[in-house]
């Protein structure tokens, strides 16, 4: 199951595109617009929303020039690697549940701090955590964006999580599973000859049964993983349990199971530690790691499937290596 999973996750990398994000974008713009109609004051909306800018932004705004407008700062920050949302992060996660079937990533699940992480994830949370998507499409005023990549994303992820509990979907749910329009769906509800391949119930739903024989039929449909999926993947894993590792140190896991590594975490300024708001750049990644243990809740950026570095905060520890960590810290230029 470890490996199917993990050629799963791969395959998600590859192909994920972040169109949700660009719809979101759309939406903190469309909020500016709005702040400036509402206020008739166009210097209080410029104020509040580089405000906003600087406070999702973090470091990375401290260390540019907030020149321009409002509009310019947020415009210019559509599609960089920069742009990491909260909000985008959870449609990345969103996206992979709901096309791929792979685990809700726990950093946007609603479990108790003592919740055992080890075993499936309760349907109920996962229920909360399609949820989300819904309140927010719900929140967000008709006109203000063209949100179609955020809304099929959610239909998707609606449709995955009713068929995996064996209930009946929305013609325009199973047409966002399956990528297709919902009028290719309705001409197969009644086709020209031939018994159809699909029938409404008396609600008006696509019957689970039938939903499903159909997508399993599409070479793109993926069937679900999320539920025995391994709730974090281990990286450099030792096979021989006897080999002696020499001098080890300890470095935070993510909920994720991601960890802090020398390579993937660091940027060409260093490594970005802390908590959002109270970020710093360290080069070393020796120190930034000694820094790291001494916070209550260590936190760093790290890429995300499709690069974007969010912040992620660590719920453990892992004893690893330091010949491995070191050997990575080579191939990557730095001195160990």
């Amino acid at each position: 199951m470890d490996d199917t999973y993990a050629e799963r996750q791969r395959e998600f990398a590859a192909v994920y595109e972040d169109f949700e994000a660009a719809d979101l974008m759309k939406l903190v713009i469309a909020t500016g617009d709005w702040m400036e109609r509402l206020l008739f004051q166009p210097d209080a909306a410029d104020a509040a929303m580089k405000a906003l800018y600087r406070t999702v932004m973090g470091e990375y705004a401290t260390n540019q020039p907030v020149q321009g407008s409002w509009r310019d700062l947020w415009t210019n920050l559509s599609g960089s690697s920069e742009f990491d949302l909260r909000t985008a992060q959870y449609f990345v996660s969103l996206n992979a549940f709901a096309f791929f079937g792979l685990r809700p990533d726990e950093e946007f699940l609603d479990r108790d701090e003592e919740a055992d992480l080890s075993g499936p994830v309760p349907t109920g949370v996962v229920e909360a955590f399609v949820a989300k998507g819904r309140d927010l499409l719900d929140a967000t005023p008709s006109r203000w964006a063209d949100v179609r990549e955020m809304e099929r994303t959610v239909l998707a992820a609606e449709a995955r999580l009713r068929l995996d509990l064996d209930r009946d979907v929305s013609v325009d749910q199973l047409a966002a599973l399956a990528r297709v329009s919902t009028k290719s769906v309705r001409n197969l509800l009644a086709p020209r000859s031939g018994e159809a391949d699909l029938k409404l119930n008396a609600a008006g739903e696509v019957p689970a049964s039938d939903a499903r024989r159909w997508l399993q039929k599409r070479a793109d449909f993926r069937n679900s993983l999320w539920r025995d999926a391994p709730q974090a993947t281990t990286i450099g894993t030792v096979d021989d349990e006897d080999e002696d590792l020499g001098e080890v140190v300890f470095v935070p896991v993510a909920k994720d199971g991601s960890i802090f590594d020398p390579v993937t975490c660091r940027t060409s300024r260093g490594y970005a530690i802390g908590r959002k708001g109270a970020e710093e750049t360290v080069e070393d990644y020796h120190e930034a790691l000694r820094r790291l243990g001494r916070m209550r809740k260590p936190s760093w950026r790290r890429p995300n499937a499709t690069g974007n570095r969010g912040i992620v905060h660590g719920i453990t520890w892992e004893r690893r290596s330091l010949a491995e960590l070191s050997r990575g810290l080579e191939e990557d230029g730095e001195a160990p």
